[in-house]
């Protein structure tokens, strides 16, 4: 079992209530016992709970479950994608657009790539449980990421690069800022034009410091959510 697919079962085992009782989870010791995997395979499923906000370590006494306010939100913080942060809830992808193009002098300057670096210029419509969500204006470096088609860019992309090309993703960085819809994007998302959006730029890296993807997201401000963790210091 995969570390992601164990965050997953113990995501909804939480959800349902399981360790209600105890608002906690099991030791480590439990935890590899229950679901026979290695230790170093409940450490990394751990870490994505508490970088989801789901629990919090309390020292020498365990994990415990963190009560928030975070379903149906995205987070701030992770690069996983909306697919794997809204698991649990349908989340359907429409590719507007896809082709292969050389990067421009502004595409190259914003991908840290040469001029003319192959690139897939991708437009996706992202919803989740039938309702508009998101538009899509996405780069992804050819020479980083091979291949792109219909098929794959109507999926994750992230779970995409990540569990299929086997590559490891590292950080991104992201500016939030807010503008108003052009009619393209309004349409898409079954908005007026010129109705608000809340826009993320967004420069994802793997481990090793390679730029491998640039976008701009417009999120449908009726029903997009987002939560970030914050320490009380």
């Amino acid at each position: 079992m995969k570390y992601q697919e164990l965050a997953n079962k113990i995501k909804k085992n939480i959800e349902e209530g399981l360790y209600r009782d105890t608002e906690k989870l099991p030791t480590e010791e439990n935890l590899v016992e229950q679901y026979g995997v290695s230790k170093y395979c409940v450490r990394n499923a751990i870490s994505i709970l508490v970088e989801f906000g789901l629990v919090y370590p309390v020292q020498g006494s365990g994990m415990y479950i963190r009560d928030s306010k975070r379903e149906g939100c995205l987070s701030l913080r992770n690069t996983r994608g909306v697919t794997e942060e809204l698991a649990g809830h349908t989340v359907k992808t429409k590719v507007v657009h896809l082709e292969k193009i050389p990067a421009t002098e502004k595409v190259a300057k914003r991908m840290k790539c040469k001029l003319g670096t192959p690139v897939y210029y991708i437009i996706r419509a992202r919803s989740v449980d039938g309702e508009p969500l998101s538009v899509e204006y996405t780069y992804y470096n050819q020479k980083i990421v091979h291949v792109i088609d219909k098929k794959i860019a109507e999926g994750s992309l992230f779970g995409y690069i990540k569990n299929d090309l086997k590559l490891s993703i590292g950080f991104a960085d992201k500016i939030l800022r807010c503008d108003k819809l052009t009619q393209e994007t309004a349409e898409l998302l079954g908005l007026a034009t010129g109705d608000p959006a809340l826009i993320i730029e967004d420069d994802a890296y793997l481990s090793n410091g390679k730029m491998f993807n640039a976008s701009v997201v417009f999120y449908n401000y009726k029903i997009a959510r987002f939560f970030e963790l914050a320490e009380m210091r």
